[in-house]
């Protein structure tokens, strides 16, 4: 009985050792992420390379698909493993692009543009170019396009605003009728809550003094860190709280800098209700605060100036008065 020779596909055998390979890398590099042994510029590299490495593992299982099928012969199993193995180790780079793309927009972002608080502890960003020029590309060209497209943000020509008025008009400075460091505790509360480490800290001397507060925080996933900045002044109904939110690479997580601020909020605001537990009548709107306002200064029409309304003291006042020959009378 004569035998004829099976065909045998290199494709499938290949397909699955790509995806082996291609998965592989994938896991180290987000490992050496998370635990922080690599840099931003690396592990995007990394991804790029693992998901090359995965898209060709998928073309060779789907080539070796037809390969098997035109012309039979075994390797369905490796096929469809490396077929796999090339969708699992996709995953990854697609959700850090992902996250890259939905999240893009400014790495340090604050309540007040003009007058943001100031970093008292800079921690100095690592080099990473790759990053810098993907994120200035998806800020500049790509995510205007998509947004002007869908229609998520309002058209470029209004007056007067900033790209981050209208890409977060919600992120402005709160203001709250309690003291400067009644906030400043309840900040320093909700900053524990969060796991956030304070790296430094101005506290309140006086019950009216200004404070501020900076913390150091990671990210849950990929480990990222981030710097945040609580400023407390007062104010004429009370206290005036800034936050500014700064990542350290443009590399992004789940969360970015809007939705950290925003976090901040409702975690101050949840400390303040377990204390206070009215909080409609701690914090204040800024249209109430511009109805309760007067709309023009009242000048002073006196031209005399004001004496004081109570008296000076001085230590030397209650000091016992020398009993000698040098001694003077002066009510005598």
């Amino acid at each position: 009985m004569k035998r004829y020779a099976v065909y045998k596909t290199a494709s499938a055998p290949a397909s699955r050792t790509a995806g082996s390979v291609a998965l592989a890398l994938a896991a180290i590099a987000f490992l050496a992420k998370r635990f922080g042994l690599i840099e931003a510029d690396v592990f995007v590299l990394s991804l790029i390379a693992a998901a090359t490495i995965a898209l060709s593992a998928i073309l060779l299982a789907l080539f070796g698909f037809h390969r098997i099928w035109t012309y039979g012969g075994p390797g369905v199993p490796a096929a469809l493993t490396g077929l796999f193995l090339g969708m699992l180790a996709l995953a990854t780079p697609v959700l850090v692009v992902g996250m890259l793309v939905m999240h893009a927009g400014a790495s340090d972002l604050a309540t007040n543009r003009t007058d943001p608080p100031s970093l008292e502890t800079t921690v100095i960003s690592d080099d990473q170019p790759f990053l810098d020029w993907l994120n200035t590309v998806l800020v500049e060209d790509v995510w205007p396009s998509v947004a002007a497209y869908t229609g998520a943000v309002p058209d470029r020509s209004v007056a007067g605003t900033s790209v981050e008025d209208r890409l977060y008009p919600d992120i402005v400075p709160r203001r709250y009728r309690i003291s400067t460091a009644q906030l400043h505790a309840a900040s320093a509360k909700a900053l524990e809550a969060l796991n956030w480490q304070v790296v430094d800290e101005l506290p309140p001397d006086l019950l009216d003094a200004p404070t501020y507060l900076q913390a150091e925080g990671t990210s849950q996933i990929l480990g990222l860190k981030h710097d945040i900045v609580l400023r407390i002044r007062p104010d004429t109904v009370g206290a005036l709280l800034d936050v500014r939110s700064r990542s350290r690479t443009p590399l992004k997580d789940l969360t970015d800098n809007a939705d950290r601020i925003r976090l901040v909020f409702s975690e101050i605001d949840r400390v303040l209700l377990e204390t206070y537990g009215d909080l409609a009548r701690l914090s204040v709107d800024e249209t109430e605060l511009e109805e309760d306002l007067p709309a023009e200064p009242v000048e002073d029409l006196r031209e005399t100036i004001p004496l004081p309304s109570f008296k000076p003291y001085f230590e030397d006042e209650d000091a016992p008065v020398a009993e000698g020959l040098d001694a003077v009378d002066l009510e005598g």
